[in-house]
């Protein structure tokens, strides 16, 4: 099953230009690339993506994100007699941030995909069948979402790497209470660690301290509510995510980001420039 929207949208902070799944895919040539973000995953059989010299198999449970005008081709295996896909093409002045964020350079695979993102596209595919402003506005989180799944894969992996059992501790501990005030202190009452004992630790694995890692978690969760929640007010926002000063809130998000907070949503809602 596919849809294809010949009408492109420039209002939206992301757009699906196409989507699919069950799909028996024919034989692609691309020289010069394609113009948008594509994701192609295995659902059956097997096939061969031809990518900066290389060829990678996309067995079942695995899929490749691919850059604008990145040149590839791809093909069932010669040993497979049909392979079917899934995939969703998308565009928009916010891809760029999320794939960046996704660690892409031209092109990125993954591996091991869980079910819930394996089962994603064809879970919401009706919700792409019509487009109207309404829908545009949902196919647009329902495309955000799917790629922060992406990345919440990568925490999940790296977590199942960094296997000590007390930075797992922290981290799940300032994911869970992001929002509220958080200290060194608060930190060891958790590990039953001396301070300079779990950053040291903590620092070795993520190359960061537990309190800039929460700092870092607190501006990304606040640009995702500036993208999925236009009701909210800057001051809002910034007290959701545990900046209860609004003015330091607005430098920290600008010195990540290189934009303000109104700005950041601006741009998400105006589409491409």
């Amino acid at each position: 099953m596919r849809i294809a929207f010949s009408n492109l949208n420039d209002t939206m902070p992301i757009s699906c230009e196409s989507i699919g799944y069950h799909w028996r895919q024919y034989p692609i040539y691309r020289p010069n690339g394609y113009r948008f973000f594509h994701w192609l995953q295995t659902e059956s059989s097997s096939g061969t993506v031809k990518i900066d010299g290389q060829q990678i198999h996309l067995l079942p449970n695995s899929g490749i994100l691919i850059r604008p005008t990145v040149p590839h081709s791809y093909s069932a295996d010669s040993d497979a007699k049909e392979w079917d896909t899934a995939y969703i093409t998308f565009y928009g002045p916010l891809a760029n941030y999320l794939v960046n964020y996704l660690d892409v350079e031209d092109y990125r695979v993954f591996e091991d995909l869980p079910e819930n993102i394996t089962n994603f596209i064809q879970s919401n595919y009706r919700a792409f069948i019509n487009n109207t402003i309404a829908d545009q506005a949902n196919q647009s989180v329902l495309i955000y979402r799917y790629l922060l799944l992406l990345h919440q894969m990568d925490i999940v992996h790296g977590q199942q790497s960094k296997s000590d059992p007390i930075v797992n501790r922290i981290t799940s501990f300032l994911e869970s209470n992001y929002q509220f005030n958080i200290t060194n202190q608060s930190i060891s009452n958790i590990t039953g660690l001396s301070i300079p004992y779990q950053t040291n630790i903590f620092r070795q694995k993520y190359g960061v301290t537990p309190l800039q890692y929460l700092f870092d978690y607190r501006i990304r969760q606040a640009a995702y509510l500036l993208v999925t929640r236009k009701d909210l007010q800057v001051q809002e926002v910034s007290e959701q995510v545990g900046f209860p000063d609004t003015s330091r809130f607005i430098n920290a998000f600008r010195n990540f980001y290189g934009v303000t907070p109104k700005q950041y949503s601006k741009t998400a809602y105006q589409g491409n420039n």
